[in-house]
């Protein structure tokens, strides 16, 4: 596992919270939407004609397209929950537990190295950052 794609888990998360919230969006979209106009006439003496606007939408259509769009968005979501996965059970396999907070904060909690010193407890922030980089230095990956 490399920097970059630890980096990646940030970016997973934001769009898993994106794409769940496309797809709850999407039951509101008005894709399907039709209108036409059609004659009618007064029900009473003279019957004029007059011309009279139809709106709605067609469900089969609005269906079709919406739950194609929620396939695709389900798919993209399931890839990154994987991948999410993949990085969080890597995160768990560190077998140093001071290293392993490191990562812990740094990647779930999304906290800076200012934040991350504090929370173990040192003062200086670029302690927590050599550890990490001499953690990916060390590793045969």
């Amino acid at each position: 596992m490399t920097k970059e794609q630890l980096c990646e888990y940030r970016e997973l998360q934001k769009e898993i919270k994106r794409l769940q919230a496309r797809i709850e969006k999407l039951k509101d979209k008005n894709e399907g939407y039709v209108a036409d106009v059609v004659k009618g006439s007064s029900i009473e003496f003279p019957y004029t004609q007059h011309p009279i606007l139809i709106e709605g939408f067609d469900a089969e259509k609005k269906q079709a397209s919406i739950s194609r769009f929620k396939e695709l968005l389900s798919k993209r979501v399931e890839k990154s929950m994987n991948r999410s996965i993949e990085i969080a059970e890597f995160i768990c396999n560190i077998e140093s537990v001071k290293i392993r907070t490191i990562f812990e904060y740094r990647y779930y909690d999304l906290m800076t190295w200012q934040q991350i010193a504090y929370k173990i407890g040192v003062t200086d922030e670029s302690y927590p950052r050599r550890i990490h980089d001499k953690f990916f230095e060390d590793s045969p990956n």
